[in-house]
């Protein structure tokens, strides 16, 4: 059976990034600093540069894609969740050229060029992460 929870919204937040920050790390970071075990994440903006990864699921790796170019967000989602004690991002983008290709995947890194960031915190039972020995992956489980 599929996991399952029932949550309720939370507080409601828009912040900007700093320029030259960690996207990730500065995601991570205001979800510790503000008390955020458990929301959804979407984003919009420029990175100067970025990793984004696709998981090969036959030898359980993530692969890095070097994105060494400016692009812009088109799409970044993804949810904060519990891992090892800590709040953990997990989200997915997709980056623009200057020519309009795409590139897209597991955000891994990327350092900000400017970026917005919405974060809806939800309530309940905090979802946590914990190793799932079938996909060597993280996954969402439930708690103790």
């Amino acid at each position: 059976m599929s996991l399952v929870q029932e949550l309720r919204p939370g507080r409601l937040f828009l912040c900007r990034l700093d320029h030259n920050s960690e996207i990730v790390a500065s995601i991570t970071f205001l979800a510790k600093a503000l008390g955020i075990e458990t929301a959804a994440v979407s984003a919009i903006g420029a990175l100067q540069r970025a990793e984004i990864g696709y998981y090969d699921q036959e030898t359980h790796e993530y692969k890095t894609i070097e994105v060494s170019h400016p692009t812009e967000i088109s799409s970044l989602t993804g949810n904060l969740s519990i891992r090892e004690g800590v709040p953990f991002l997990h989200a997915h983008a997709t980056l623009a050229d200057s020519d309009g290709n795409l590139l897209g995947g597991h955000l891994q890194s990327g350092t900000v060029f400017a970026a917005e960031v919405y974060i809806r915190e939800l309530l309940g039972r905090p979802l946590v992460r914990r190793h799932d020995p079938t996909t060597d992956l993280y996954l969402w489980s439930e708690t103790d």
